[in-house]
């Protein structure tokens, strides 16, 4: 579907993936300029493995906006799907709304810097006038969101609505001059400390502990049979499963490497895998995509210790690109980033029915922030009684 509006720049929503292909490289040059995507997952090749991956529940919701002379200056890779919107309170997921919604890939509108704020409220035009959208999904953005305030204006607007239950803080290293620059800034006892404990960590692990990098096109096999090994002995393959051999996903890899955009470290055993950091490269930044480790080494801190390694691999070849660890509350992102952001998920609404399911969120929030702080509480007044009796019976000995 095409249409022009009554705002300068006409948009268009691509739902076929045939077309796509055909906009592909077009749009993986947008997507490469510095500033212009989030992440690689808003990259056309990270979008045509989604939709082949995920076969016929999801379906394609590409919004352009294309300016003057023709050309694309900004796109929202979205996927359309049917089903139930659940938020997690604890270990409990509570449904929230059953329905068509479209997730957005990566926080915002891929747009150079200097068109994004025309690429954004062209699109929000877009979407504002295709009246089977009324629930977008922006799973991690920055806070406050562009795309989500251009839609939030004017005729037909929708609302924001914050999904994720607890403040959440992006952290990152910004561009350096050099490794040397950011291990000075570090600090020398945070330096020194973060040094002993990779020291430590080999020094235990013995003469067969080495760090593997795989960025070239012939690792790729290797690389994922080495991490279905190691996945599966780490926390996250009981949450998560997933296939790194699957051949849509090799396939992808292969792309991604063979243009610099991917890059694994995995420290190595001999011949067995005990930790991984995998991450990839697009348009100056670095996302730090997934870490982890076989439980069986998680005494030694071979997770933490990696990443430590993998930052300074990073920064030794690529100090100009930003390190994203994206948001959570690891105690390696506090150690190692220089700087944090507010962020967060939202949920982008309009009509009664979603306005009204997605405002239970509100009071969840506030019910889980109380509970967390009442469980917060009594382990402080646990911990200080047993302070006190372990004072006492000291006394009385």
């Amino acid at each position: 579907m095409t249409a022009l509006g009554n705002d300068q720049l006409p948009w268009a929503t691509i739902d076929s993936t045939a077309a796509l292909r055909d906009l592909r490289d077009e749009l993986a040059r947008l997507a490469e300029i510095p500033g212009a995507a989030s992440s690689i997952v808003q990259h056309p090749d990270w979008l045509l493995f989604e939709l082949e991956s995920r076969g016929n529940t999801v379906s394609l919701h590409l919004v352009l906006a294309r300016g003057d002379n023709g050309r694309i200056i900004g796109y929202a890779p979205l996927l359309a799907r049917q089903g139930t919107t659940r938020v997690a309170f604890g270990a409990h997921q509570i449904p929230v709304h059953r329905g068509r919604m479209l997730r957005l890939l990566g926080s915002g509108v891929v747009a150079a810097p200097p068109n994004r704020a025309s690429a954004e409220s062209t699109i929000a035009a877009g979407l504002k006038r295709d009246r089977t959208v009324r629930v977008i999904h922006i799973q991690e953005t920055a806070l406050p969101n562009g795309l989500a305030a251009a839609l939030s204006q004017g005729r037909q607007r929708f609302a924001s609505v914050r999904s994720n239950l607890l403040d959440q803080l992006n952290w990152t290293i910004q561009p350096q001059e050099s490794l040397a620059a950011y291990l000075t800034r570090l600090g020398s006892k945070r330096r020194n400390d973060l040094t002993r404990r990779l020291r430590n960590v080999y020094k235990k692990l013995g003469a067969e502990a080495q760090l593997r990098i795989f960025d070239a096109p012939e690792q790729v096999d290797d690389y994922c049979r080495l991490m279905n090994q190691v996945y599966a002995r780490s926390w996250h393959a009981a949450e998560l499963a997933i296939d790194w051999e699957l051949p849509v996903r090799r396939a992808l890899f292969q792309q991604l490497v063979r243009n610099q955009h991917m890059v694994g470290h995995v420290l190595m055993l001999g011949t067995r895998p005990i930790a991984y950091v995998h991450g990839y490269r697009l348009g100056g930044r670095y996302l730090l995509d997934d870490t982890g480790y076989d439980e069986e080494f998680a005494q030694l801190g071979v997770g933490s210790a990696l990443v430590f390694e993998s930052v300074q691999d990073l920064l030794g070849h690529h100090p100009h690109e930003l390190i994203d660890f994206g948001y959570g509350d690891n105690q390696y992102k506090r150690v190692l980033a220089d700087q944090q952001s507010p962020c967060g998920s939202l949920h982008v609404v309009r009509g009664i029915g979603p306005r009204v399911c997605f405002c239970m969120i509100t009071p969840l929030r506030g019910t889980y922030r109380c509970l967390r702080w009442i469980q917060r509480k009594s382990h402080a007044i646990a911990s200080t009684r047993r302070t006190q009796r372990t004072m006492k019976s000291a006394g009385e000995s």
